[in-house]
């Protein structure tokens, strides 16, 4: 469901939440879909369902309203425009319950990819852009530039929260696709922060294989940073052995990792775990999403205290033809780029 390149959009329809009104505008009629709307629906749609921060979720039990509505419209796509005023009513309502959450227009459309038909709800938060406006004063032209409050994301921009909905199977692992980008780190803010989530869609949100990868080099590196930052040897050894074991193995061990990476040190390995639970991350044995080592750890970045910055493919990194690492003995290193013939400045 994430990994599509391309989708056709069949049905789509446009509903106005102004929150500084006392009612939704709810239109009758679905929208035409020319090539250029097309184009602007399928581009969003692929760019969310892309985007590394989605998370699947899953209905909570009951027959909520998102849930019964995208239920209708899968088996009936006749009631497709009724089906969704009540997606964007509930919307509203939702929107209603916080002065913080802001205005948008929602989009609702049934798309097809894979050979598969999904849901789309897509929340399109005005963004504030610029036109031009022609007006002659006494048989003059005049040619301003005029603010327009109320633009919609352009196909180079994101959306800050959409959902994706298949048709519902109770065996199945999720029911659909969330990407929400909104978040704050103040606790009286959590309810404006996950409404989206929590009072709209009415769903559990799921941490899987894919969220489990990720987390686990992203807290690695965090944990590295901050309690290695004086021993680089050190810090070296646990990151070239989270490289590894992501390419290498195919699943996480943790307290495998910790016993390779920390031996008998059992203060370091109790600090390392530590730092999982604070994050809220488990730590329980979990499969290796290899898509996303792929997709992600192609190149290395490496940034020095000095101000030099070596990006290249982990393969170079590791192939001492072309790359090493010599500790001087007094708490520093040099890194060598070996064996160059020729280069080049941008």
């Amino acid at each position: 469901m994430r990994n599509i390149d391309a989708v056709i959009v069949k049905k789509a329809i446009i509903h106005v939440l102004d929150r500084n009104a006392d009612t939704p505008i709810l239109t009758d009629f679905e929208q035409e879909i020319d090539e250029d709307i097309h184009e602007f629906l399928e581009k969003h749609i692929i760019k969310s369902l892309t985007d590394e921060e989605n998370k699947k979720a899953k209905f909570k039990d009951g027959m909520t309203v998102v849930k019964n509505a995208c239920q209708t419209i899968f088996q009936d796509e006749s009631k497709f425009v009724e089906a969704s005023q009540k997606i964007a009513q509930h919307m509203f309502k939702a929107m209603k319950n916080n002065n913080q959450i802001s205005s948008a227009d929602l989009v609702v459309c049934l798309y097809s990819a894979q050979e598969e038909n999904y849901i789309g709800i897509l929340k399109l938060d005005y963004k504030k852009s610029f036109i031009h406006n022609v007006e002659f004063i006494d048989d003059q032209l005049r040619i301003s530039i005029l603010p327009q409050a109320i633009g919609l994301p352009g196909l180079g921009q994101k959306l800050q929260k959409c959902a994706f909905i298949k048709p519902f199977d109770d065996a199945d692992e999720f029911d659909l696709i969330l990407l929400d980008k909104q978040s704050y780190g103040k606790d009286e803010d959590a309810e404006i922060a996950h409404f989206f989530a929590n009072n709209f869609l009415c769903c559990d949100v799921l941490i899987d294989n894919r969220d489990k990868t990720k987390n686990f080099k992203s807290l690695t590196e965090k944990w590295t940073r901050k309690n290695l930052k004086e021993d680089f040897e050190k810090a070296q050894e646990v990151r070239e052995e989270m490289i590894t074991a992501l390419k290498n193995s195919a699943e996480i061990d943790i307290e495998k990792f910790t016993q390779n990476v920390f031996g008998n040190d059992m203060d370091m390995q109790q600090n390392f775990v530590q730092h999982f639970h604070k994050e809220g991350i488990p730590t329980d044995n979990f499969e290796i999403d290899k898509n996303w080592v792929e997709k992600k750890m192609k190149k290395r970045v490496m940034k020095t205290d000095t101000g030099i910055e070596i990006r290249a493919e982990y393969e170079d990194y590791e192939d001492r033809m072309k790359f090493d690492i010599k500790r001087n003995g007094d708490g520093t290193v040099d890194l060598i780029i070996k064996n160059v013939r020729s280069f080049q400045e941008r």
